[in-house]
């Protein structure tokens, strides 16, 4: 049974949520702490599987609250819930929380996100991957550029210039992300010449996004891989995102940061594939020779083969960096949708058609390895706008050409 930590200032609000929870006796574990000061003596007890705190309380905040949460306790859920409407502590807490709920919170939202929440952490401790993670010689620890740039974004002083500058003190990084930038595939009118304005243009997620895609890219070399090219998996990438990126913007209604996440989701989609070449190149070309001996897709080989897949594998290095949940189920997702308790078009689904659409129109791959989950698309009710979004995919890649 998972066990969740509600905390909140205001005995009333908690005796609300005791009365509000009941339908879900014997679904979970309930506590409630009176501020964050008796939930932190709580916790030294023991890490539960989920934290949901209010923002406004006084003494330890809900976010300075799910700072040390991360900190101590790295694997636990964090959620806000919060009626406050001060956008300065909002978006703080958005850097540190998996989910941002609002006051009065219907339970079954609540059950659905904590039971996507719980899907991507059961996937992610299956012990097949944990010993294929176990045998890895060392994970790379988040790069650092990434992590200024949204250390930067926290402060919330930050203007474009000083974004601009700190990936201006990366020569190598500058000329990737203008070269990208200057790409027409991102389809911006006239030339951009520094990052600041590329920041501009682009917004500062998606820069922070691309940032941690190169350097992502840099830390993984293979050594010997036949049948491998970083540039050829990174145009990719960067196609799925472009893609995807327009998908979700085609929705109605949908936050600014879907889109951000979206983004960030589809340029490291395959970040496990760069991973297995790296560390265990003998085994993923054995998946691969598979995967062409059976007539199978690729993913079916690296299970057999691997008890894993690169899905997997990609979305516990995002989990360990501290992404957001909402990438890293994107990742881990994005070939097998219906494992994830989603009811609703979010990041996974549209990286999920945008790495079908992209893979559909560059010729050459396995149906099987294109395909789309249709039964996830007709369950989220969103079958019918698959027209609409293989017309922005056609005209998203004729936009970008070779990358």
């Amino acid at each position: 049974m998972k066990s969740i930590l509600f905390v909140d200032d205001d005995e009333k609000v908690l005796n609300g949520l005791r009365r509000l929870l009941m339908p879900f006796d014997g679904m979970w574990q309930t506590e409630f702490a009176c501020g964050a000061e008796e939930g932190l003596r709580i916790l030294s007890e023991g890490a539960r599987d989920v934290i949901v705190a209010d923002l406004r309380m006084p003494g330890i905040n809900g976010v300075e609250l799910l700072e040390q949460v991360s900190r101590l306790y790295p694997q636990m859920v964090r959620i806000i819930l919060s009626g406050t409407l001060e956008e300065d502590l909002r978006s703080q807490a958005t850097l540190v929380a998996h989910q941002y709920l609002s006051k009065p919170c219907d339970p079954d939202v609540l059950k659905a996100i904590l039971n996507r929440a719980f899907a991507l952490r059961d996937v992610l401790v299956e012990p097949a991957l944990r010993a294929l993670i176990s045998g890895t010689v060392s994970l790379p620890s988040t790069p650092s550029l990434y992590t200024e740039l949204m250390e930067a974004v926290r402060s919330s002083e930050a203007s474009v210039q000083q974004l601009g500058a700190i990936v201006a003190r990366d020569p190598a990084m500058t000329a990737k992300v203008l070269q990208l930038v200057n790409s027409a595939f991102f389809g911006i009118s006239r030339a951009v010449g520094n990052p600041a304005d590329a920041v501009a243009f682009l917004g500062v997620d998606a820069i922070a996004a691309l940032a941690l895609s190169i350097s992502a890219f840099s830390l993984f070399r293979p050594q010997g891989a036949k049948r491998f090219s970083i540039e050829q998996l990174q145009g990719h990438s960067v196609a799925v995102a472009g893609v995807a990126r327009e998908i979700a913007k085609s929705q109605k209604n949908r936050p600014k940061s879907l889109v951000d996440d979206t983004f960030t989701a589809g340029i490291l989609h395959d970040l496990g594939k760069l991973m297995l070449f790296c560390h265990h190149p003998k085994k993923y070309e054995g998946a691969l020779d598979l995967a062409e001996k059976r007539k199978v897709c690729l993913r079916t080989a690296e299970r057999e083969l691997l008890g894993t897949t690169h899905a997997e594998i990609g979305g516990y290095l995002l989990w360990l960096w501290g992404l957001p949940d909402r990438v890293a189920e994107a990742v881990t997702f994005h070939h097998n949708p219906s494992a994830c308790p989603a009811d609703r078009f979010d990041a996974l689904t549209a990286v999920h058609v945008a790495d079908a659409l992209v893979r559909s129109s560059s010729g050459g791959t396995s149906p099987p390895e294109a395909g789309l989950d249709v039964d996830y698309l007709t369950r989220i009710g969103v079958i019918d706008e698959l027209p609409n979004w293989e017309d922005l995919a056609d005209e998203v890649l004729s936009r970008g050409g070779a990358l």
